[in-house]
């Protein structure tokens, strides 16, 4: 799985001091099913690693446990990355990164992008993401056929998603639902929980579930209680 951090690679080093995107700032993220963590392998194919000193390089030919990290999601749509030894990632103000961090703060956040799905087709246990009918611009997570939403990435892990058929945007309804029918977008992030499955989250902080009778909509803050979409 593909995905963009905001993280610099030179040398061995992994270093955050760029404000430009390349491939030095594109990771692949390859789970661990037994530990539940991710590898995380750059563009050079070497992976990042906790050296002794609690540096992370990037210095890897194969991926070992000290290669493993685990990510944890953030109410302010950033994520976390707890190293091998128990400790948070954090950028120090030289910008390299070493994993000596207790607790989250800024230099411990860091924020996530899909950069191989400009789309999404999205689905659950009671069928695929679509619209409710064919005159109505409300979702629906219960539909045999699916319906395709461009994904748009903007700053500090924000996304806009837009229906492929309308060309409108999700906004988040009064009954919580989600309707594709605006103009000026409601951002959401994207959490991912394992390689084929993600949550979705609006920025006040809120999951997006699918009820039993196919309803698609915004339920509190609890991840516990997020659906996790096949995407």
């Amino acid at each position: 799985m593909d995905v963009l951090l905001w993280i610099f690679f030179i040398g061995v080093d992994v270093t955050v001091n760029q404000d430009e995107i390349s491939d030095h700032e594109t990771f692949q993220l390859e789970f661990d099913r037994a530990t539940k963590h991710w590898y995380i392998r750059t563009m050079q194919d070497k992976y990042w690693t906790l050296e002794s000193s609690g540096g992370i390089q990037a210095n890897a030919h194969k991926g070992s446990s000290n290669s493993l990290f685990d990510m944890v999601w953030q109410g302010d749509g950033s994520v976390a990355f707890v190293a091998n030894n128990g400790k948070y990632v954090a950028a120090k103000k030289s910008g390299h990164l070493y994993a000596n961090s207790d607790k989250v703060e800024d230099m411990e956040k860091f924020y996530f992008f899909l950069i191989n799905r400009r789309s999404l087709v999205l689905k659950c246990e009671q069928g695929f993401v679509g619209y409710k009918s064919s005159t109505s611009s409300k979702l629906e997570s219960n539909k045999a056929c699916y319906e395709t939403n461009m994904v748009e990435r903007k700053d500090k892990g924000i996304c806009y998603f837009k229906g492929s058929s309308n060309d409108k945007y999700w906004r988040v309804a009064e009954d919580g639902s989600i309707d594709v029918d605006a103009d000026t977008a409601d951002g959401f992030y994207i959490e991912l929980r394992e390689p084929s499955k993600l949550c979705l989250k609006t920025t006040h902080g809120n999951y997006l579930v699918a009820d039993k009778n196919g309803a698609f909509r915004v339920n509190g803050s609890d991840p516990s209680c997020a659906t996790l979409w096949e995407y």
